[in-house]
Order: C-alpha cells, then structure tokens, then sequence
C-alpha cells in the first residue's frame, strides 16, 4: 500500500525527524508559493478514484508535496482498489508545521482486515498512486 511508509515505526521507538520539517520561517517569508494564491486556506489537489493498474493523473501527487514541503496546508484523497476490486481510501492532510496526516481507510476490503488507520508522516514524494513518506508513525 502506497499510503503507508516503506519504514513506519512505532511511536515509542522513533521520534518524527524535526530535519523533514519545512524551514521554521516557511509560511512567514512571503515566498511565492506553486499551490497557493495569497488568501487561500489550503491547497485543494482533488479527490481520484483509480481502477486497476491506472496511476495519479501527472501533477496531482506534486501538487501536495509541493505544498507540504513548503509548509502549507493541503489536502488529496485517493482510492484505488485492492487485486479484487474492493476500493482503499486514503486521505492526505498537510498542516503547516510539517506533518501530514494519513488517514487509510479499507473497510470496504471484503478479504483484508478491515482497519481505519490514521498515521503521521513526514518527507513526502510522489508515488504512482499515491505519496510516499520517509516516516511515519501510526496514531
């Protein structure tokens, strides 16, 4: 699953990397940013629901990790199915002190356990369907 990290620790073992933090002064330079128009609230990079084997449409995934990583607010949701079709819900929420909150919701797997887990990640990069995170840790 692409929503959850290639390494998600616990929380008691390992802390959320402060150095994956947008700089400290990122919402306060007044730097131009490629999601948000001065005024907005939250970058808004849409709602998509994949099928079997199709990917994010191009710009999407940067849309918010660009917005992520320059401290913004952001919001996407994906769902994609699982091999027999029953959909995955992920939610991606970035606030502006460099968190971002994923929230994987697959009770609608009729063949899988059936878990909504909320977890909270740090240095996102785009996936083909999704976001990847250096790390994360379950709430």
């Amino acid at each position: 699953m692409v929503a959850a990290c290639a390494n998600s620790p616990s929380p008691a073992t390992t802390p959320l990397d402060p150095s994956l933090s947008p700089p400290k002064d990122a919402q306060r330079t007044g730097a131009p940013s490629t999601t948000l128009s001065p005024g907005q609230g939250a970058a808004d990079c849409g709602t998509f629901t994949l099928g079997q084997g199709e990917t994010l449409p191009d710009g999407v995934a940067r849309c918010f990790v660009d917005a992520a990583s320059a401290g913004h607010r952001a919001w996407l949701q994906v769902s994609w199915p699982t091999v027999e079709g029953d959909p995955i819900h992920v939610t991606y929420l970035s606030g502006d002190d460099g968190h971002i909150e994923v929230v994987t919701d697959s009770r609608a797997d009729g063949f899988g356990p059936k878990p909504v887990t909320t977890e909270d990640c740090q240095g996102p990069k785009p996936a083909r369907q999704g976001i990847e995170f250096t790390t994360c840790v379950k709430k």
